[in-house]
């Protein structure tokens, strides 16, 4: 047992050690000065909480030793806390048992985008709902300082007896579907965390392969042969299989999630195939792979390596696993997929360079496992990708996710009958709708691109150009800086056309094409439309129409009745001459409450003025409310505009 855990705790050093290496100042964060908040309660520091029944600490933590006065002074220059007269700020009884990280943090797969999620293991038993409460607001302060840190984290109160039984609120119940995800979740937890403080996992000290009557049994000589103290670990059960309806719910929440970012999701999606495909009753949970490794080498298979403690990433393993899976099973180019969407994943939110040293760790690693993908140089240079590049790429993406899902659409009847229902009608619904708000083709809906994230699909600058063909007139938009001429031999960055500049505008922003900081620029123009008119109408757009985020939008709302939540009317943006109430072009664009975008286009006042008392009284939606915008460009109409909208 004393091998076991020091095995333990030389990986677990390891996975510190990887993650300070990739960011020093936000591990110094991640596993110092956070812990160190949720261990007091002081008035003038982060995550106070004005309540004396407010619950905190973590147990086994040593604040004065975390986190010194150098550091403590660096961060909380003001603070009296540690003050020789202040009471001590450190609780008499703490309430975390265990701080773990879940997830990508100190694996290959941590970019500069990655957030964290704390699993936070406590007992409701012991703080009450009123205690949870005061702790959960606790958690908020410091989510909210640690952003203005730049960092984003988030905290997930978990009580240890419900996850050990496996019938815990999981992640997924706040962002949408619970029931999908939760022994998933757990075989996540499993696999990827970092003990940050407090006590370690006793699962590391389970043998693979057992029961789940075998692991409790084993868990009942422990206590009756003394081998452990178990006040010392934290038992949050043992997973020893995962039923594949249950994997078909999670198919359907990585779906979801790819929707916001891809690169994560085709990995997991992978896996999940991986998982669902296999024949054995007892599924190869990847989760007991990485126990093997650190806790239990000699039940690995003979011909396998024995990899050195610091060489476990559970992201790098698990690739390297899919892919094989792949070429087993000769599924077309996937094993390919699924190298590039990991490297892209490691590289998000970096300006990548071949002498930035991380880059070059990431190339020598994945060269060693053979999950360099072919093309690896190019993709080193994404933000320099034209625009069909992008698209094609982002639409051999959601091509694969796609296809997956429909050939695990057909697996799961193999098997739903035997394994009964464990996804609930309610998540099927909240997930359903997801797909259906991104997919689905509506009149007068305005279509997403199936592409990368839609941060990745920002350009820094657009060039806007005009031509009147058959009687039309046409606005074309390019990828880039061009002039009339240059544009005749740029046709590859020719993002779309449209004769609605306005339905142009909002489709460019929706897609994550026109960002703010996009520079937009307008070749030789005979109408009366000016690049300052585009770039306002851009400006405006961006302002009232923040990117969606899918995996944000709550539960309640999908499950609520469609409503519009914001409307941004623009009127006679071209321009032409408005002659009394009868032709007045005007268009109106809404965003619902599942995340679809509207676009409707009005010739007459009349027309317009009743759609904007439909708002009002189907959805509440007016100048009043906030929930509505008004834009006229300049023109020498705009008075009288303005006073035929308020009559």
């Amino acid at each position: 047992m004393r091998e076991r855990i020091l095995r333990y705790q030389a990986y677990n050093k390891s996975r510190k050690i990887n993650a300070i290496g990739f960011n020093p100042k936000k591990a110094t964060l991640l596993f110092k000065v956070i812990p160190y908040l949720l261990h007091c309660n002081y008035p003038d520091l982060p995550g106070f909480v004005d309540d004396p029944h407010c619950p905190f600490g973590i147990y086994r933590f040593l604040p004065d030793k975390i986190v010194d006065s150098e550091l403590f002074r660096a961060y909380f220059p003001d603070s009296t806390a540690r003050n020789q007269k202040t009471p001590s700020p450190y609780p008499k009884n703490p309430c975390i048992h265990s701080l773990k990280t879940i997830g990508s943090i100190g694996t290959i797969a941590q970019s500069e985008k990655s957030d964290c999620d704390f699993w936070v293991s406590i007992r409701l038993e012991e703080l009450g709902e009123s205690g949870f409460s005061l702790l959960q607001q606790k958690c908020k302060k410091i989510e909210k300082w640690a952003g203005e840190q730049g960092i984003e984290v988030y905290f997930f109160l978990m009580d240890i007896d419900q996850t050990r039984e496996n019938s815990f609120s999981s992640v997924a119940e706040e962002e949408s579907a619970g029931s999908a995800l939760k022994l998933l979740l757990k075989d996540e937890l499993f696999r990827t965390h970092i003990l940050v403080a407090g006590k370690m996992l006793l699962w590391w000290l389970i043998p693979p392969g057992l029961t789940e009557e075998e692991y409790r049994g084993y868990v009942e000589e422990l206590v009756r042969s003394r081998s452990l103290n178990l006040d010392s670990f934290v038992d949050l059960g043992y997973l020893s299989d995962i039923p594949k309806e249950e994997i078909f719910g999670a198919c359907l929440w990585q779906l979801n999630k790819a929707l916001d970012s891809p690169f994560k999701s085709v990995i997991k999606f992978a896996y999940l195939e991986l998982l669902l495909k296999h024949k054995t009753k007892i599924l190869p949970l990847f989760s007991t792979k990485i126990q093997c490794l650190v806790t239990f080498p000699e039940q690995l298979p003979r011909d396998e390596v024995k990899l050195p403690l610091n060489h476990i990433d559970p992201y790098l393993l698990l690739a390297k696993e899919i892919v094989a899976f792949y070429q087993k099973n000769k599924i077309k180019d996937e094993d390919d997929l699924i190298r590039e969407c990991l490297f892209f994943k490691t590289l998000e939110g970096t300006k990548s360079r071949k002498n930035d040293a991380h880059l070059r760790t990431i190339l020598a690693l994945m060269e060693k496992w053979d999950l360099l993908p072919p093309d690896y140089e190019r993709m080193t240079q994404l933000q320099y990708w034209n625009y069909k590049e992008l698209l094609s790429f982002g639409a051999r993406v959601h091509a694969y996710l796609l296809d997956t899902y429909n050939r695990l659409r057909w697996l799961r009847k193999s098997f739903q009958d035997d394994t009964g229902r464990t996804i609930s009608d309610r998540d099927l619904s909240i997930l359903g709708k997801k797909l259906f708000s991104f997919y689905d083709v509506k009149p007068d809906k305005i279509p997403y691109l199936h592409t990368l994230s839609r941060q990745a699909m920002r350009q820094p600058d657009l060039t806007f150009h005009l031509t009147r063909y058959e009687g039309a007139i046409y606005y074309y938009v390019f990828q880039g800086i061009l002039d009339a001429e240059s544009i005749k031999n740029n046709q590859q960055g020719l993002i779309k056309r449209e004769t609605d500049p306005v339905l142009l505008l909002i489709w460019l922003v929706i897609n994550g094409i026109m960002q703010q900081g996009t520079i937009i620029h307008l070749t030789k123009n005979f109408l009366a439309v000016h690049l300052s008119d585009l770039q306002n109408l851009a400006n405006i757009l961006i302002k009232t129409f923040p990117l969606v985020n899918f995996s944000q939008i709550s539960a309640t709302e999908l499950l609520s009745q469609e409503k519009v939540t914001m409307a941004l009317i623009i009127v006679n943006f071209e321009k032409e001459a408005v002659k009394g109430s009868q032709t007045l072009q005007s268009s109106i664009i809404t965003v619902n409450n599942y995340g679809e975008y509207y676009h409707h286009h009005y010739t007459s006042l009349i027309q317009l003025k009743n759609a904007m008392r439909l708002l009002l009284t189907r959805h509440f939606v007016s100048r009043w409310n906030n929930n509505m915008e008004i834009y006229i460009p300049d023109q020498p109409e705009k008075h009288y505009i303005q006073s035929q909208l308020e009559k």
